[in-house]
């Protein structure tokens, strides 16, 4: 059986768990997935506080193909993409949201 442990080392502090979704995924079921993980810490370690979550995914079009988001604006690729909790943004200096554009990359 697997416990959750409570450590106030700061070494165990800065320890983080890697949550991989194999395989390709609708949006649906990514959602599903992630929530049934998320359910299972709670139901079964009584985890029930995140202080940071950091997913690394691909993105795929339609047919399969891998894609990237890019500013239309400034033409350089989204590498990371945050979200902040109401009242815990950050100010980008930026005055509009710029638009997202599709682009396949073929290069892989």
């Amino acid at each position: 059986m697997v416990d959750a442990a409570n450590y106030s080392d700061s070494f165990y502090k800065e320890q983080q768990m890697e949550i991989i979704l194999q395989g390709k995924h609708t949006n649906e079921e990514a959602a599903e997935s992630l929530l049934s993980v998320l359910r299972l810490f709670k139901e079964h370690y009584q985890i029930t506080q995140f202080r940071e979550i950091r997913l690394s995914v691909t993105l795929l079009d339609d047919q399969g193909d891998d894609v990237e988001l890019v500013d239309s604006e400034t033409n350089q690729v989204y590498r990371t993409f945050e979200v902040y909790r109401k009242g815990c943004e950050l100010n980008t200096g930026r005055d509009r949201r710029p638009v997202l554009q599709l682009v396949v990359d073929n290069t892989r």
